[in-house]
């Protein structure tokens, strides 16, 4: 009877707060992020940095909300405007990155945390309207908001591997599969070592990185992106930015991003005449180990396709758990979400695989940022 009476009292305390919300700027930022940091939900893309530096390198609109009970802060939306005729107008939560979507208190009552949920999809609905988008998605928001019951459909193209730091790396280390451990065996015998990217390093970083986009056949981010990034976090301990050098030469890198206990595998690149030492193997096994010594929890490989390609495989082979990341679209108009399986798509990378480099560098980042994967 007690539960009950306590339901009655959330549901009143709904009705009679004021629940509203406010659209933040730049000088609301430490507000947001304080917030942000204190949900054990949250995820490194919710940070107001990483909205702000895609914005900023693609001049891109943003809209940052939040939910207020009466003075109180109980969910964060933040939205991205990425407009394209060719590719469609779409707001994003959250572009380049497999998290998103309404950040909700852990600690709000269920019902007080299903009107926050109406509220902010009513009020995505609304700016979808006036800004005339094709359709928002939502990237892999927590599953426990119900956000079907507001016209969004689940699109499920991608998951994850999660690789559980809590019981140390020579757990992670017996986990890994047999041929992973030999490949990082290898890379260190061979010689391959482990620097961090700094100014003068970043150059030889973005240059593997043009390399590697071309032979997947994907248009590169521009290189003032990765400035960004390595500026708006070299300084707060929110990123792994690292190289592997071969006798001198940089021949592989991966960019980690930390925050609440969890690590972001978000790019790697590589030199595929260096391919028989495996420097990405060591490069992630470095990682683990880091993240392991500074009690991190959990090693978020990152989004990929299932069981279609060798990158599965390879994140497989780290032990990590499979996760499916579901998305979240509401279409108001009759137009298909981005997906590099689509025919467009898949013509595009054909193409772009025979573009000269200095082509695809020259107009890779105006088709990338019109696309916003």
């Amino acid at each position: 009877m007690r539960g009950f009476t306590e339901e009655l009292f959330e549901i009143f305390k709904v009705n009679v707060m004021r629940l509203r919300t406010v659209q933040l700027s730049d000088n609301d930022k430490y507000l947001w992020n304080e917030w942000v940091s204190s949900q054990p939900e949250a995820h490194f893309y919710h940070l107001w940095e990483w909205g702000n530096l895609i914005s900023a390198t693609y001049n891109y609109q943003r809209f940052y909300f939040v939910a207020k009970c009466d003075e109180n802060i109980v969910g964060v939306l933040p939205l991205v405007l990425i407009k394209s005729r060719i590719f469609g107008n779409k707001l994003v939560s959250l572009p380049f990155c497999e998290y998103g979507g309404p950040l909700i208190s852990y600690s709000a009552h269920t019902s007080i945390a299903n009107a926050v949920v109406k509220l902010f999809s009513r009020v995505a609905i609304e700016l979808t309207r006036k800004l005339g988008v094709d359709y928002l998605e939502m990237r892999h928001p927590s599953p426990s908001l119900p956000l079907s019951a507001f016209g969004f459909l689940p699109l499920e193209r991608y998951l994850t591997f999660r690789v559980d730091l809590t019981h140390g790396e020579a757990e992670v280390w017996k986990n890994i599969d047999k041929k992973c451990r030999n490949a990082i065996r290898k890379a260190t015998k061979s010689g391959v070592k482990i620097m961090a990217v700094d100014e003068t390093r970043m150059e030889h970083y973005y240059d593997l990185y043009l390399n590697t986009q071309k032979r997947h056949g994907s248009p590169p981010h521009s290189a003032v992106l990765f400035t960004n990034i390595f500026n708006a976090f070299k300084e707060k301990g929110l990123q792994q930015l690292i190289l592997a050098v071969y006798d001198g030469k940089a021949i592989g890198g991966v960019t980690v991003f930390c925050f609440n206990g969890k690590m972001y595998f978000w790019n790697n690149v590589s030199d595929r005449k260096y391919a028989r030492l495996n420097s990405t193997n060591l490069l992630l096994w470095h990682v683990i180990q880091w993240g392991s010594r500074n009690n991190f929890k959990v090693f978020d490989l990152g989004r990929t396709r299932p069981q279609t390609n060798g990158i599965y495989h390879f994140k497989r082979d780290f032990g990590g758990k499979c996760f499916p990341l579901k998305d979240y679209i509401l279409a108001t108009k009759k137009v298909e979400p981005a997906d590099p399986t689509q025919r467009k798509y898949v013509l595009l990378s054909k193409m772009w695989s025979r573009l000269p480099s200095t082509l695809a560098q020259l107009i890779g980042p105006s088709i990338v940022s019109e696309i916003g994967l």
